[in-house]
């Protein structure tokens, strides 16, 4: 990690973000005895979404269709899509539904869960994806397991990754990732 993407923790109970001129208050919350970061909830925040949107959507004109991962992420991918014309775009599930034909599922284990976890989609949305340039969208990125997960779901399907996006990464730049900003991390001293 960066040195400037660890911060002293010094009480503060909020952190502002800076989305090329676009700021929110994010509330400070401990994450282990040493360390806090910056709660990022971007639900609901209609103006927030829109605004990350506009500028994600320029980055990503040169996808045939975008896919994220339940369930933060979709009003965000939502409101790309929109913007770019795409006629609908894919949404990842975090458990096989009785619905569902043929699912592509695929297991991870982020680094920050105790247990093995599955993303999937429905096997009739295969063709939506198979031949296509597809472009990742999260809201934020902090080991980037799930984006891990849901580019084997692409390839499963047929599909190539050429883009993936997100609002934030959390705790260190990533190159792999286009991104609007970074999360610190906030150690006590």
């Amino acid at each position: 990690m960066n040195k400037d993407t660890i911060l002293p923790y010094t009480g503060q109970e909020y952190y502002e973000l800076n989305i090329q001129g676009f700021k929110r208050r994010l509330p400070m919350v401990q994450v282990s005895e040493d360390t806090w970061i910056a709660y990022f909830d971007s639900l609901g925040d209609r103006e927030f979404i829109v605004h990350c949107a506009n500028i994600l959507a320029d980055y990503l004109k040169d996808t045939d269709v975008l896919m994220t991962a339940e369930s933060k992420g979709i009003a965000l991918v939502h409101e790309v899509s929109l913007k770019l014309g795409h006629p609908y775009y894919i949404v990842c599930r975090k458990e096989v539904k009785p619905f569902m034909k043929d699912p592509i599922v695929v297991k991870f284990k982020p680094i920050t869960s105790r247990h093995e976890l599955v993303l999937c989609i429905d096997g009739r949305y295969k063709e939506r994806i198979l031949g296509k340039r597809v472009g990742i969208v999260d809201d934020i990125v902090s080991t980037g397991e799930t984006i891990r997960a849901m580019k084997k779901i692409v390839e499963e399907a047929g599909g190539k990754v050429t883009k993936t996006a997100a609002v934030l990464v959390e705790g260190e730049y990533r190159t792999d990732v286009y991104h609007l900003g970074i999360l610190p991390l906030f150690k006590k001293k």
